[in-house]
């Protein structure tokens, strides 16, 4: 009996942990391929090309060669297959692994993740380097902070816009776990359309292409907290469970790896 409420307490907790993937509307390994755990299989462009030597996260990581001849402009990456809508709110997280090198990550614009389109002000949601520093972009505006990426190395980062309605000065962003600060003190709202999840390459122009390698690739529709951040940055592992179950006299230790 006790071994039968033990599996029945396993599997509710295994089913609760997986409902809470719910938010994670896009989830991109680069293992093997471009297939999605969550959300819809990627199109990769010339650029792109899986590496299974130098990655963080699994089995491999999504290289980037930078400038292809021609220069198709948001098709040299890789580009999720589904489109998403952020009319109604535009509450997100972005984060992933990056490593590119000083000097040589592709295109002076060299977009890392790119969302949204180039219909209006504001409109396009780009994560990007200017020199070998982050900055985030929006059309018409953008803000480039002192953080610096592009040194040879791997480093998590995350991306928090965190309500509907915020401007460009209250999205916040993380640096290997750690919180850096906001993207300026600009006021301008942010306005992303509909569109896919761009990696590696920028939706609007040619010379966007980033040269380097991007991994484990994640875009959730809410506001991220910091412990939940510093998870992702600090667990290179797939992910498995991470539940602590109590039950009889003792306790089941499920271990956590990644946040779902």
């Amino acid at each position: 009996m006790k071994k039968q409420q033990l599996a029945v307490l396993a599997a509710l907790t295994v089913a609760a942990a997986v409902t809470c993937q719910a938010t994670l509307v896009a989830h991109y390994t680069f293992d093997t391929d471009y297939s999605a755990t969550v959300g819809t299989d990627a199109i990769n462009g010339v650029a792109a090309s899986i590496n299974n030597t130098d990655f963080v996260a699994g089995g491999g990581a999504l290289a980037l060669a930078g400038t292809p001849s021609p220069d198709t402009a948001g098709d040299d990456g890789a580009v999720s297959g589904n489109s998403f809508d952020w009319s109604t709110d535009q509450t997100r997280t972005v984060a992933f692994f990056v490593k590119a090198t000083a000097g040589d990550k592709g295109d002076i614009s060299a977009t890392m993740i790119s969302l949204g389109s180039g219909s209006a002000n504001y409109a396009r949601f780009d994560v990007r380097l200017n020199g070998d520093n982050l900055r985030l972009e929006l059309q018409g505006t953008g803000y480039t902070t002192g953080t610096t990426v592009a040194d040879g190395t791997w480093h998590h980062l995350a991306i928090v816009v965190p309500n509907n309605g915020a401007a460009i000065g209250q999205t916040s962003y993380y640096f290997d776990g750690l919180l850096v600060g906001t993207f300026g003190s600009g006021t301008q709202v942010i306005n992303t359309a509909a569109g896919p999840l761009r990696m590696g390459d920028g939706f609007q122009d040619v010379g966007r292409d980033f040269k380097g390698l991007l991994d484990d690739v994640r875009l959730y529709d809410h506001a991220l907290n910091a412990t939940e951040i510093a998870s992702l940055a600090s667990i290179p592992e797939p992910a498995t469970l991470g539940i602590i179950a109590a039950f009889g006299g003792g306790i089941l230790f499920i271990r956590r790896r990644l946040m779902m």
